[in-house]
């Protein structure tokens, strides 16, 4: 399989987990800006969407959406551990984390990327503010958000919460700074965060 990605952009979440997955994959560097991908294929043309991530299989299926694809790697790579089993409650907290990740805490960063109104994404930070007191809290005195181990929605949550970086918040969050460092740790992290900074 491939995975077509765009530096540090949330596929840097599929990144991770095919890192984590022991699955044969290879992939591809999208410019979202021109729709090219790094051998100069149109990327329009493996996604009409032209959006990352995009995972294409072996047999030419494409499959796109972060929490698609993340659920895809862990039902393939069932010995990585990266979701509990189906009817444990364990795969359904983690699938409403890295719902909330998704539908939540991501778009809630959108206008601060976007806009150039300043009233706009001072809006918008009071909004991701509220996401992130929530985070906060749940992880004091936590190592991951869903469960006692790393799974899929510990790397899209770590993937947003690193975007934190280029903003100045109003508040400071301690457990998510540990959170943070902690999860850096994960070898599986590292080689995907050192191979996107190429």
């Amino acid at each position: 399989m491939k995975l077509y990605y765009s530096p540090f952009a949330c596929s840097l979440t599929q990144h991770i987990l095919l890192c984590m997955s022991g699955l044969n994959y290879s992939v591809e560097k999208v410019d979202l800006k021109t729709k090219k991908t790094e051998h100069g294929a149109n990327f329009y043309d493996i996604n009409p969407e032209g959006q990352v991530p995009t995972l294409e299989l072996d047999d030419g299926t494409i499959l796109t959406e972060n929490i698609a694809i993340a659920q895809y790697i862990a039902d393939k790579a069932t010995d990585a551990k990266l979701i509990a089993p189906v009817g444990k409650i364990e795969r359904y907290q983690t699938l409403s984390w890295l719902s909330f990740v998704g539908t939540e805490l991501h778009p809630a960063f959108l206008p601060l990327f976007k806009s150039d109104s300043e009233s706009v994404k001072n809006a918008a930070l009071i909004v991701l503010e509220k996401k992130l007191a929530h985070v906060e809290q749940h992880l004091t005195h936590r190592q991951f958000i869903a469960t006692n181990s790393f799974t899929i929605a510990d790397a899209y949550l770590y993937v947003v919460l690193n975007w934190l970086k280029y903003f100045k918040l109003t508040q400071v969050y301690p457990a998510i700074e540990q959170y943070v460092k902690h999860i850096e740790t994960i070898p599986a992290v590292q080689q995907a965060v050192a191979l996107e900074s190429k």
